[in-house]
């Protein structure tokens, strides 16, 4: 027998907000850290309202060789709300990438100047800083994707999120 299951009480997302130590100031309510942590919070409720539902189940030999278990009954909200931290985690490794290579850029071209070292060396530091030019590039367009994907799938959780909030018109 499927039971039914319940989206997280809002109460309970602003619970697990509020519990959050920022390492810097707190971000502001259309900020992505916050929406990734309030996508984590719906997860975390959905596999813990899971485990409630079914404690007879080990979900770690029924996770063994695939998804876990709790991702099959995942409410279509908790189902976007994976797919806004997916994209979430892609933009956060793509900043990461940019800002490593713009520091080793900065050395690249430093050390591609440097007037006491001979032509050849100065030669071989300037096709290397080329090559970090087409890899920042390369991650800026890919930044741009994922930060598009991540706009996307925001609005559209948000959208069933707030659905939830919203009494049915066959219910009136």
């Amino acid at each position: 027998m499927i039971e039914r299951r319940l989206p997280a009480p809002a109460a309970h997302l602003a619970r697990r907000i509020a519990a959050i130590r920022w390492s810097e100031p707190e971000p502001g309510p259309l900020a992505r850290r916050r929406l990734a942590e309030i996508c984590r919070a719906e997860l975390d409720w959905a596999r813990e309202e899971w485990r409630t539902l079914y404690p007879a189940i080990d979900e770690r030999e029924a996770s063994r060789w695939g998804r876990h278990p709790s991702e099959d009954l995942r409410l279509p909200h908790e189902a976007a709300a994976a797919q806004v931290l997916n994209a979430h985690h892609h933009v956060d490794v793509e900043v990461w990438r940019l800002r490593e290579i713009a520091r080793a850029l900065k050395q690249q071209r430093c050390n591609a100047c440097d007037g006491l070292q001979s032509v050849a060396y100065r030669a071989a530091w300037k096709k290397v800083a080329e090559e970090s030019l087409s890899d920042l590039h390369l991650h800026r367009a890919r930044r741009r994707r994922a930060w598009r994907a991540f706009l996307t799938l925001s609005a559209r959780y948000r959208t069933l999120r707030e659905a939830l909030a919203q009494p049915h018109a066959l219910a009136a």
